[in-house]
């Protein structure tokens, strides 16, 4: 089966003005492999212009590595939402996960807009 998520993806904050702080992405997951190395990719909408705040400026995905070990473990993320473009009307988006490892998981995680 490879990885588990045990706990499903949380946000803090939760609502959010634009551009945001930090956004905390949290999930508990663990390897039946004893271990193995994932890629965690986050990815918005495309439709919308809210974009992930990075320093080479927005993008609609952010990559991470990480190592996924045995036991459970809470894994942590910190993410930036900004506009890419003029202002926007959504209450709220849409953070998917893909978690690409020994299989892929799927996960995501709403987060409100302060308008």
């Amino acid at each position: 089966m490879a990885v588990v998520i045990d706990e499903t993806l949380t946000a803090a904050p939760a609502e959010v003005g634009l551009p945001s702080g930090p956004i905390v992405l949290r999930q508990t997951v663990h390897s039946d492999l004893g271990g193995e190395p994932a890629e965690i990719t986050y990815s918005l909408d495309g439709r919308h212009n809210v974009a992930f705040q990075t320093p080479q400026g927005p993008a609609k995905q952010v990559q991470v590595s990480a190592t996924i070990p045995g036991g459970e473990t809470e894994r942590a993320d910190t993410v930036s939402l900004m506009l890419d473009g003029a202002g926007t009307a959504l209450g709220q988006v849409i953070i998917k996960q893909l978690i690409q490892a020994e299989t892929k998981v799927h996960d995501s995680v709403t987060v409100s807009i302060k308008i």
